[in-house]
């Protein structure tokens, strides 16, 4: 197993829920697959913390059901998670864990957001980017606080003035 395949378990368990167990997981009762993933951590399997070799066995789990394609897809990804700064890391993990607070209206909402803004075209995305960048903190407030409604209205009033 490579090293890549053990520090990518590593990444998904640390993204995985923080479930705990009061006892820990024995090596033997892990299936032959799992072990197999698992192997860079058979040796320090026994002084791993109970919620961390669940949240391992979570990972493993999820990238033995994943296909090639969603294989190499993960790898591309956690290769750019690598090359992140640590701040950055670090603030994409508050952002996760901001997240996973969220109901999951709140998700689903910021979820369809999210395609919104990937369905725009190339150049009206960075127009909104660099419209955010140069406003001020005043004003990014104002626009966290609107309802929905008040944000999708200001949404198309600034398309229909900037679609020239």
């Amino acid at each position: 197993m490579n090293k890549f395949i053990q520090v990518f378990i590593f990444a998904i368990a640390l993204l995985a829920s923080h479930t705990s167990l009061a006892d820990g997981v024995s090596w033997n009762s892990l299936s032959a697959e799992q072990q197999k993933i698992l192997q860079p951590k058979q040796v320090q399997w026994n002084q791993l913390p109970a919620n961390k070799q669940q949240r391992l066995i979570k990972g493993a789990d999820r990238w033995a059901s994943m296909t090639p394609e969603q294989k190499l897809l993960a790898k591309q990804r956690f290769k750019r998670w690598r090359e992140l700064p640590p701040e950055q890391r670090e603030l994409l993990r508050e952002r996760f864990e901001k997240f996973k607070q969220m109901s999951p209206e709140e998700r689903s909402a910021l979820r369809k957001k999210h395609q919104w803004f990937r369905n725009l075209p190339p150049e009206q995305r960075e127009k909104i980017k660099q419209r955010w960048k140069n406003s001020t903190p005043e004003q990014r407030e104002r626009m966290r606080s609107m309802t929905p409604e008040q944000r999708q209205k200001l949404r198309q009033q600034w398309m229909q003035n900037h679609a020239q």
